[in-house]
């Protein structure tokens, strides 16, 4: 059976017996090109994939307009994939749940959406759970091989991977921790900060993808706290993590770079003049520690590089082709420290 039919059917089984009879009846052309399938409280439900928007009729058929016999959500169909997703035991994954997910096997990740119960530290709680998001893990292997061969011949040691939104950055780090940590690799001592639970997707502490034979999981850790744990406690070789965002994380690598560890991170930028509208990623190219930033193709070719650039070269390139705006910005940032 083809890989990208049995991660959907994988997926599909954390939904109830109704709906996942009509989803396991779906042509398999629609279920290897599906990403998500969506159930919201008496709603018709939807698939998202590489075909757009689709429903499914009654009898497990996919419908590309709403009609008569397209199938609803009910507040039973929500309620019992709920508990699916939990294994019975909401108690277990209430601070998951609160986070606005939870990862389940397979390493598929499920949103669940509905009515927040406060309490004096946030979030305490959810009830009436009202949508579920399912978003189907899929891991190409190998599609980090042509990145890794530039590190290797270029003596790069940290490297930013950066994309438009679905670009396939997080596949890219998934497969470069296998690669890095497996033999081809020299089994070097990888560490990967998994605060979303999207890179190895661990379900009861087993990563749920293949992320290497010698890497470690520090799951759910917020990055700045997770990488200073890493530092003190796994000896690592190299750190990966995705998508930072602070001025605690970008201080955390900081301190993993001047104590000789390797970073491999994301970034949410399609070119240049997003790259450079990220003050946190001036401060770390700037500080001569990361050897390249590599741009990812968007939504047409996932995961395909389009663009390598060296960070030696970056800021002149930038000169040439950013905006001006974008690049007067990038200059006070180099001269002040902050925008």
């Amino acid at each position: 059976m083809n890989y990208m039919i049995k991660r959907f059917e994988s997926a599909a089984r954390c939904t109830g017996a109704r709906v996942r009879r009509a989803l396991l009846n779906l042509p398999d052309s629609v279920k290897e090109n599906t990403c998500e399938i969506r159930l919201r409280c008496g709603r018709p439900i939807m698939l998202n994939g590489l075909f757009g928007e689709a429903f499914i009729t009654l009898n497990g058929r996919e419908s590309y307009i709403t009609t008569p016999s397209v199938m609803k959500a009910s507040i039973a169909d929500i309620e019992e994939c709920f508990r699916i997703v939990c294994g019975y035991s909401v108690h277990t994954h209430q601070n998951s749940i609160c986070s606005g997910y939870v990862t389940v096997s397979g390493g598929h990740r499920v949103g669940i959406s509905g009515t927040a119960v406060l309490s004096s530290d946030g979030i305490g709680s959810i009830r009436d759970i009202s949508s579920i998001n399912i978003r189907i893990a899929k891991e190409f292997k190998g599609i980090a091989d042509e990145l890794y061969s530039h590190i290797k011949n270029n003596s790069w040691k940290s490297v930013i991977v950066a994309g438009a939104p679905s670009s396939g950055k997080t596949t890219v780090l998934r497969d470069l921790s296998r690669i890095l940590s497996s033999e081809s690799g020299g089994y070097m001592k990888t560490v990967i900060i998994d605060e979303r639970e999207e890179i190895a997707a661990c379900c009861n502490g087993v990563p749920q993808n293949d992320v290497g034979i010698s890497s470690d999981v520090l799951s759910g850790y917020p990055k700045g706290e997770g990488i200073l744990i890493a530092l003190r406690s796994m000896s690592p070789e190299n750190i990966i993590l995705d998508e930072i965002g602070t001025d605690k994380e970008v201080a955390a690598i900081e301190t993993g770079l001047n104590s000789g560890v390797n970073f491999f991170l994301s970034v949410h930028a399609a070119d240049l003049n997003e790259l450079f509208r990220r003050k946190h990623i001036i401060r770390l190219l700037s500080g001569g520690s990361f050897d390249a930033v590599v741009f990812l193709d968007g939504q047409k070719n996932p995961s395909k590089t389009v663009d390598y650039i060296a960070a030696g070269d970056i800021f002149d390139k930038a000169r040439r082709s950013c905006d001006d705006n974008v690049f007067n910005g990038v200059s006070r940032v180099l001269c002040n420290g902050n925008d």
